[in-house]
């Protein structure tokens, strides 16, 4: 049974059923400071405008997969536990005198649909002669047209120290399919992405 990514989008009123093809994230804009040429080793990751829920599943996943790179990190939702406290004053006091020295910054952007034409296509048996082949022409079936989702997600690094963005990045995922597989795919391509900084091991 399809998950439902329920929340992703709360601050935007929008809400997505998964599909049932494989997703594809790509990262399709980014920028990275080119002063900035330290590693960062602690980091906190923080998901906006989504349900307690969805902050949650963002959250982890994003845990999940820094650790597996021996990244230490954390998530926002145990030190602010509530959506209300998403603000700039309450999270650097949260953080204030930790270990954390990297924070990510997940927010997502909208969901958009996009109509697509599939041509059909046909079977047959190849012949040297053309009138032979044409009676073997055999439409699989009739042309149709699907609808593709897409999820935009921008992702921002920020260092503590001078609670300066050091990387940016906007991503695009194709039809995504359930929760788990969105995350799994997501999280490694913004991580991929980020690691050919330098920024994060």
């Amino acid at each position: 049974m399809m998950k439902r990514l329920t929340g992703i989008c709360l601050g935007l009123g929008l809400g997505l059923v998964l599909l049932a093809s494989c997703a594809s994230t790509k990262v399709v804009e980014h920028w990275a400071d080119p002063d900035f040429d330290a590693k960062l080793k602690n980091i906190m990751v923080l998901s906006l405008n989504q349900s307690d829920k969805s902050r949650r599943k963002f959250e982890d996943g994003f845990l999940h997969a820094l650790k597996q790179r021996t990244i230490q990190s954390s998530v926002s939702y145990i030190l602010l536990p509530s959506n209300e406290d998403l603000d700039k004053e309450k999270v650097k006091a949260a953080i204030a005198g930790s270990d954390i020295d990297g924070v990510l910054v997940l927010r997502a952007v909208k969901i958009t649909k996009e109509e697509r034409y599939v041509q059909a296509q046909a079977t047959g048996t190849r012949y040297n002669s053309f009138y032979a082949y044409v009676g073997e022409y055999r439409p699989t079936y009739s042309s149709y047209t699907t609808e593709d989702t897409l999820v935009h997600l921008e992702t921002n690094l920020y260092a503590v120290d001078g609670a300066k963005l050091i990387w940016s990045g906007k991503t695009e995922t194709f039809n995504p399919s359930d929760v788990d597989a969105y995350l799994i795919d997501l999280t490694k391509t913004v991580l991929d992405a980020i690691g050919k900084t330098g920024f994060i091991l």
